[in-house]
């Protein structure tokens, strides 16, 4: 770990003492600390120095501090206040002891459907409180929800999200787990992101599996794009809203207070998710009482007790023979000892003696209830068939939005359901293909139409070794792909890598070297002129000196040349290197570096062999080198 910014003890702006450093993520520094004013274990979030060297980000780190602190929500955690020291920008958040999700999954266990979707329901609330208040969070994975002392789930980084992702030259495998398909192709993230999201946490939480496995991020990123959730037995009644929350199109996606609400309705009470520590194997929530199942949805038949009023029955020790006990101040209370008749209370009446109901009296109220049973029930199963409803016609579904079909149907009593995503050249992405029943069928009121909607074109994996190429050759490689790329001389880039003529980058709208790209899409490649021109400026000023014998006339040459903000370093010479050793010589140089060659996808490689360009070579500070790895 790199050495710390702040050490144990010291006094962070006179009021927090540094307890410990909990460890050095992608955007900053954490550690624990004491609020002496206030007497409480609070977080200490310190950006790091390689992001706060740039004033955007300092900018939007404060804003950012300043905006959560507002935010108050009982599944979000808490920004108390920020500051600066040294130099160093900091954020003071809420201390949350009770761990994380990733910690619980990590030990083996797994949340029951009833529990997963408490648990989805109480982020999902916060994650749509905190998008009516202009944050999303983007980077939303099990170690982002942590748990307080009782247990109860946070949602925690909301203000650091996507904070220094533009300085970022690659993404690791754990970055991309929970990344949407919209994020996958280069789109910046949407408030539904962290809905797609918070599914693939939840099926992962439920089932015990990722939704969508790889090797590489690329590979788990364009498993994906086009890819519904998987359907999995262990998720019960969450399969369809998870599925539904993890559509790939953006636009048929249920946003975070649908999510929510849906969530809802599936557990039994309002009560928010416990979670405890583990207990050798005592498994997740184990504290709790599982429900009875609902074995079936609308018209239940009420119980012979329900229709007539008896009681139940239980036995009393040394009461003699079983008697019923009473319920209520109307009930019946049975006969003394002394053979007396039984009696009744309340109503607003003094006691009063009755005689003990005949059994002929009884068998006539079986009889009755039972009558009313079979009549509750044929009266629900001929409603169920719709024989009190009114038929009524399919009206056609094909090529409107899921949005206008659901107005077309009115109040005709049809259920609408989308059941599968094709890709289509010719129907707009979000509009129905096709539907069954046809248009023009008759149904009754409760019928199911399922429909079939457009993902539009369907997407095409871009080739990784487009970069370097020239024109004609990349031009070539993407028609075959059904992608077509243009070289305008208007897109042409200065690049101290890539050699003048080649392509330095391809670009879709605003997307840089996108993963994948529509079918039929229209790519921008931009092609290199070369490192940039020397800024120079040579002038000739004249000087003349003269005497009484002779005069002459003498030029000076001066140079004037415009001074850097930084000066130019020098690329590290990383031949035979080990991994660590690259990390230092480059940080030393205060240079950016990417990798290619065996094991940079996965981050595998153990040994530097040279660089683009080469080593000695005079480039800008913080500037970006190719390092090619094995």
């Amino acid at each position: 770990m790199p050495t710390p910014t702040f050490l144990s003890g010291h006094h962070l702006v006179s009021r927090y003492r540094i307890l410990d450093l909990v460890g050095v993520g992608r955007t900053t520094e954490v550690y624990t600390a004491q609020d002496l004013s206030l007497g409480r274990t609070v977080v200490v979030k310190v950006l790091l120095g390689s992001l706060a060297a740039h004033e955007e980000i300092r900018r939007s780190f404060r804003d950012r501090i300043i905006r959560a602190a507002t935010l108050s929500h009982p599944h979000l955690a808490r920004v108390f206040d920020g500051g600066q020291e040294a130099g160093s920008i900091f954020m003071i958040s809420e201390y949350l002891s009770g761990g994380s999700l990733e910690d619980v999954l990590a030990s083996g266990r797994t949340l029951s459907t009833d529990d997963g979707a408490r648990l989805g329901r109480d982020v999902a609330s916060a994650l749509a409180y905190a998008h009516s208040n202009g944050f999303v969070h983007g980077s939303l994975s099990p170690s982002k929800l942590l748990f307080d002392a009782e247990g109860r789930v946070r949602v925690s980084d909301v203000a650091l999200a996507g904070l220094g992702d533009a300085y970022r030259e690659r993404f690791s495998l754990d970055d991309v787990r929970y990344l949407s398909p919209e994020q996958a192709i280069g789109d910046p993230a949407e408030a539904k992101s962290d809905v797609y999201a918070l599914a693939l946490i939840l099926f992962e939480a439920v089932t015990g599996t990722t939704a969508f496995d790889g090797l590489t991020p690329e590979a788990v990123l364009r498993a994906r794009i086009n890819a519904p959730l998987p359907i999995r037995t262990e998720l019960g009644t969450l399969d369809m809203l998870l599925a539904q929350a993890a559509v790939p199109d953006p636009l048929l996606r249920l946003d975070a207070e649908q999510f929510a609400s849906r969530l809802s309705a599936v557990v039994n009470d309002s009560a928010p998710l416990i979670v405890s520590p583990g207990r050798g194997v005592m498994p997740l929530l184990a504290q709790f009482t599982p429900t009875e199942p609902r074995h079936s949805v609308g018209f239940r038949p009420p119980s012979p007790d329900e229709i007539v009023g008896t009681t139940s029955v239980v036995p009393i020790v040394g009461a003699g023979p079983t008697v019923p006990l009473a319920r209520n101040a109307n009930d019946w209370v049975p006969p003394t000892r002394d053979g007396r008749g039984g009696r009744y209370y309340g109503g607003g009446h003094e006691g009063f003696e009755a005689d003990e109901p005949a059994p002929r009296r009884r068998t006539a109220f079986l009889a009755a209830a039972v009558l009313l049973i079979l009549i509750a029930v044929g009266a629900g199963a001929a409603w169920k068939l719709g024989y009190f409803t009114q038929s009524h016609t399919v009206p056609s579904l094909t090529g409107v939005t899921i949005k206008e079909a659901q107005s077309l149907l009115g109040g005709d009593g049809f259920t609408l359901t989308v059941t599968q995503h094709h890709s289509s050249a010719s129907i707009p992405a979000g509009e129905i293909i096709s539907q069954s029943p046809a248009a023009g069928a008759s149904g009754k009121s409760g019928l199911v139409i399922t429909v079939v909607t457009s993902d539009g074109p369907s997407m095409v994996t871009m080739p990784t070794n487009l970069v370097g190429e020239d024109c004609a050759t990349a031009t070539a490689q993407l028609a075959k792909l059904k992608v077509t790329a243009q070289c305008p001389s208007s897109a042409e880039v200065r690049s101290k890598v890539i050699a003048a003529g080649r392509i330095a980058k391809v670009l879709y709208h605003s997307t840089a070297n996108p993963i994948a790209v529509p079918s039929g899409a229209t790519v921008t490649l931009a092609v290199s002129k070369g490192p940039p021109v020397s800024s120079t400026t040579t002038t000739t000023p004249a000087a003349t000196t003269s005497s009484t014998s002779t005069t002459s006339t003498t030029s000076t040459t001066s140079t004037t040349t415009t001074t850097l903000a930084h000066p130019l370093r020098a690329v590290p010479n990383v031949a035979g290197l080990t991994k660590a050793q690259v990390f230092a010589a480059f940080r030393k140089a205060q240079l950016y570096f990417r990798t290619q060659g065996p094991g940079a996808a996965n981050q595998t490689w153990t040994t530097g062999v040279s660089t683009i360009p080469a080593a000695g070579t005079m480039v800008k500070w913080e500037s970006t080198i190719v390092v090619n790895v094995k």
